[in-house]
């Protein structure tokens, strides 16, 4: 299957210089999602063979409305994004999931397959007064996080439907790989221009907020 990736330029110099691609461990900023980094490396090595024993995974685009990634955008580009790789992969190689979904994993929030379980989702944080932050603060894993016995019973619930974020059954599509090889490589693209957002789709719009993944997840269930 097509994939594509945005790298730094020491990303296409290791990549050039090796002959394959993996996530430099020395810089994967983990410190705001270790709770869910541990999650998709768990469920990735439980589907994906990691043949090359790579410790972090390769973030990649599969599919975004009608293209393979996001289109580029007027703003400040992304750091980090100064090359755009497309390449090739068995898909049994590739860890899927859907974007909209990694939201609620990111937001420590819990993934309703319809409105009533959203509804009742709410009602049982409501009832032991659980707050966004606290949630948060737990997912990112803050030294003041919330840990009595009813949170935590609470955010074990939660967990359990970030499976729900395993599917090809959304119109946006991420995937994560274990090494991109030479071979497996398409095309190679240098970002010079600065005045556009490369391959996000969470960039800051005009009117100064990102656009909110959740709730467009909640307007698609019923």
């Amino acid at each position: 299957m097509k994939l594509v990736t945005f790298q730094s330029y020491d990303a296409l110099k290791s990549l050039i210089k090796n002959g394959y691609l993996e996530t430099d461990s020395s810089k994967a900023d983990l410190s705001k999602t270790d709770k869910v980094y541990d999650f998709i490396i768990r469920k990735m090595n439980e589907k994906v063979k990691n043949k090359s024993n790579a410790k972090y995974p390769l973030w990649c685009w599969a599919k975004c409305y009608n293209n393979i990634c996001p289109s580029k955008h007027k703003g400040k580009k992304v750091e980090g994004f100064d090359v755009k790789i497309t390449f090739n992969k068995d898909k049994k190689d590739v860890f899927i999931t859907d974007f909209r979904r990694y939201s609620f994993l990111l937001n420590n929030k819990p993934i309703p397959n319809n409105i009533k379980e959203k509804e009742e989702f709410d009602k049982l944080l409501k009832k032991y007064n659980i707050t966004d932050e606290e949630l948060l603060k737990y997912i990112r894993n803050s030294k003041d996080k919330r840990n009595d016995k009813e949170f935590l019973e609470v955010c074990n619930k939660i967990e359990k439907t970030f499976d729900r974020c395993i599917t090809e059954d959304s119109d946006i599509l991420q995937g994560c790989i274990w090494r991109i090889d030479l071979k497996d490589i398409e095309k190679i693209e240098i970002l010079k221009d600065d005045n556009y957002t490369y391959g996000s789709l969470n960039y800051i719009r005009s009117d100064g907020k990102r656009f909110d993944w959740i709730k467009d997840y909640y307007k698609k269930i019923k």
